[in-house]
Parts: C-alpha cells; structure tokens; sequence
C-alpha cells in the first residue's frame, strides 16, 4: 500500500481518522488525524512514517516508487501512531476470552482468519507476556494488535 493508505488505514481502525473534506495543507509535523492527502509536501518537512512507506516525490510530479526494506517494518513499529492505534484497535475488539479476541482481531486487522500455527503463535506470546507479570490482559491485547499492525498481509494488497 502507498504511505498515505497505510497512515490513514491505522488512524481509521482506531477509530479516530477524521473524515472531513477539504481545507488547507497541514504540517507533517503537527500531530494530526485527518486523512494523510491533506498533508503538505515538501522536500524540507516531511512525515517520516509517510516517508518510509513509498509518500509521493514531489520531484518526480508525484509518482510514488515501490519498495520493500527493512525500515518499513521498523518505522511501523516504533511510530507512536501505530502504537497508539494498536491500543485503540485493541479496546475496541469485544471478546471474552483471548482465543475470541486473537481470531476477531485478525478479522479486523487482516481481513482473514488465523490458521492453526497463528492462533497458538499468538496465544504462546500472550502466555510469555503474562510469565513477564507486568502486563495487564488489555495491554497483551494491544501488543497482539500491534505485532498484526506489523504482519506483511496489513501492508499489502493483493
């Protein structure tokens, strides 16, 4: 997916992208959730999540190129707005138990079901979260969310 689906994908499934239309440029560098089109680009301010995810040259009358490197993935998963979405997308999945929340947070995030080895891989990781004792059921919940934020099939359309 292009930079801008990407942003605007994590602040919609947390529930707080701001859907308005129209109005002037916004800065980069102000935090903001309305859609990523209405960022200003430049070569001098930049958002850097946008940046690592292929966000329109506009040198090049804004063709995006297409990569895959490893900075994506670290850039996904040290952005305070993915982290802060993970939490949100978390609060917002209604389950009982883990096992109903692992497969309805992959419905959500991947629009899929988890195979076997994904629901026990999931489950291993909440149950080594837990053994850690500084981790709460909501917060293991997030952590889930955000290791799916991280998964190749939210970034890829096929």
């Amino acid at each position: 997916m292009e930079s801008d689906v990407v942003r605007d994908s994590l602040l919609s499934l947390g529930g707080a992208l701001d859907p308005a239309s129209g109005g002037p440029s916004l800065d980069p560098a102000t935090p903001t959730t309305r859609r990523s089109v209405y960022l200003l680009h430049s070569r001098d301010q930049q958002d850097k999540l946008l940046s690592m995810f292929d966000d329109a040259d506009i040198l090049a009358c804004y063709r995006r190129s297409e990569s895959i490197v490893p900075q994506q993935a670290l850039a996904l998963s040290n952005s305070k707005l993915a982290l802060d979405m993970a939490e949100r997308i978390a609060a917002s999945i209604e389950a009982a138990d883990r096992g109903g929340f692992i497969d309805a947070a992959f419905l959500a995030l991947l629009a899929r079901e988890a195979d076997a080895d994904e629901s026990a891989a999931c489950e291993a990781y909440g149950r080594e979260l837990e053994k850690l004792g500084t981790s709460p059921e909501a917060r293991i919940r997030a952590r889930l969310v955000h290791a799916l934020l991280n998964h190749n099939d939210f970034i890829t359309v096929r």
